[in-house]
Formats: C-alpha cells, sequence, structure tokens
C-alpha cells in the first residue's frame, strides 16, 4: 500500500510540468506603434505586428488598404496604405487586429489636402484680402511682390510700385470666399481651391 502511495506521488510530479504546459496560453497582440500619421498625399507606412494565435485585420474605412489582412503566429510586417486626402480637414481611421477573442486597434490620421489655393491677378496699388468661409482655416499669402504672410482675414497689402500683380492665398480649411470689390481683379483663379 505505501509503494502504491509513493508510486502515485512520484507520477504526479513527473506530469505536473506537462499538465501546466498543456494550459492554454492568453492570446497576445503587440504593435511596435499605436499611431500612425499620414500625409495629405497618401502612400503607405509599415507597422510590426506581434501575435501568439493567428489573426485577422480589418480597416475601418474605404481610404485604408492593410496587407497582409491575416497571418499565423509570430511577427509580421503589417503594410497600412492610405489614398490621397482631397479634403480640408484630418481625417482619421482604425486598423484593428483580432487574435481568437483579444481586439487591438491601431489609429491612423491623415492630414488634410495643403496646396488649395486662390489665385487673383490685379492692378491694385492696395489690395484687401476676400473674405473667406470655413473651418479652422491656415494658410498664406504670397502677396506677388516677392512677400509673404501668414493668413488672417483682416489682411490687406499696399504695393510700392504700380503694376500687374499676382496674389497666391493657400486657404486649407475654406469652402467659399468674397470679393468686397472687383476694380482692378483682371483675372481669377479657383482650379486648385
Amino acid at each position: 500500500m505505501k509503494r502504491i502511495h509513493v508510486l502515485t506521488l512520484c507520477m504526479a510530479v513527473f506530469m505536473l510540468p506537462l499538465l501546466l504546459s498543456c494550459q492554454k496560453e492568453e492570446p497576445s497582440i503587440t504593435f511596435d506603434v499605436y499611431q500612425l500619421e499620414m500625409d495629405d498625399s497618401g502612400g503607405s507606412q509599415t507597422v510590426s505586428l506581434t501575435t501568439n494565435y493567428s489573426w485577422t485585420a480589418t480597416a475601418s474605412d474605404p481610404w485604408l488598404q492593410l496587407s497582409p489582412a491575416s497571418g499565423d503566429r509570430g511577427t509580421t510586417t503589417l503594410t497600412i496604405r492610405a489614398e490621397a486626402n482631397d479634403q480640408s480637414t484630418t481625417r482619421k481611421g482604425t486598423v484593428t487586429v483580432t487574435c481568437r477573442e483579444l481586439i487591438r486597434g491601431l489609429t491612423v490620421s491623415q492630414i488634410p489636402q495643403l496646396s488649395q489655393t486662390l489665385v487673383i491677378k490685379h492692378t491694385n496699388s492696395v489690395f484687401p484680402l476676400p473674405s473667406f468661409t470655413g473651418s479652422s482655416m491656415v494658410g498664406i499669402v504670397k502677396w506677388g511682390d516677392g512677400s509673404e504672410e501668414t493668413y488672417n482675414s483682416s489682411l490687406k497689402h499696399t504695393y510700392s510700385s504700380a503694376g500687374n500683380h499676382t496674389v497666391e492665398i493657400n486657404a486649407v480649411g475654406a469652402y467659399s470666399f468674397k470679393l468686397e470689390s472687383v476694380a482692378g481683379v483682371t483675372e481669377i483663379d479657383f482650379g486648385k481651391f
């Protein structure tokens, strides 16, 4: 009888590591970064993804594409591609990775298009800036005589000499503009506005 207990005890000691190794490992997902910033022209960036089980990835918005969209355990390079942002505001999306019941996300921000430009040609000696309607407006005004200023709704410029002048107004965030007077204005180009 004593021998059976000793034998049972010995078996338990030898089986314990085997039994412990059979316990299920909790799923894990690790990114090397949890936020990406893309410029307005789009393009792709890579992220290192590590999981301990197979995984799948999805993008929250159609302007984001992923490659690969699934994989096995281990470390993978996940490529995140963004289309060009032709809007005047920053947009955000999410890349979601699922590994068994665990879900982790990574945020992708993309700045707005920065090439929104209004061009006005005129012959005035003093030129008041048009008024703009928009949200979070930023920009640079190039007066056409070599000087430039940061956009401000009350800007006006006095030229040192008469002649033809071309004013370029980069007005990101604007969706309309209004000229108080068209006197002296020879051309308005809003093809990039």
